[in-house]
């Protein structure tokens, strides 16, 4: 779940993959220096050694079926 305004701090780089489905609202996915803006039914892929990070510019809660692998968090 990512609040309206809520953001990853700076960007993230780790060894995996991840993937994505947005069940809700909408996402600023920001990858390896392009960013992608995901509403709900949107889905992603991505190498995690690239840089990323992501926030939410929409007025609504964001929910977001997130996967790492291998699991990070």
């Amino acid at each position: 779940i990512v609040e309206p305004g809520g953001l990853a701090e700076g960007t993230i780089q780790h060894e995996g993959e991840e993937l994505g489905y947005v069940i809700e609202g909408e996402v600023e996915l920001s990858v390896d220096g392009e960013t992608f803006s995901l509403n709900t039914g949107d889905s992603f892929f991505f190498p995690s050694h690239l840089p990323h990070g992501y926030r939410n510019p929409g007025t609504t809660r964001c929910r977001i079926i997130w996967v790492n692998t291998p699991s990070t968090f």
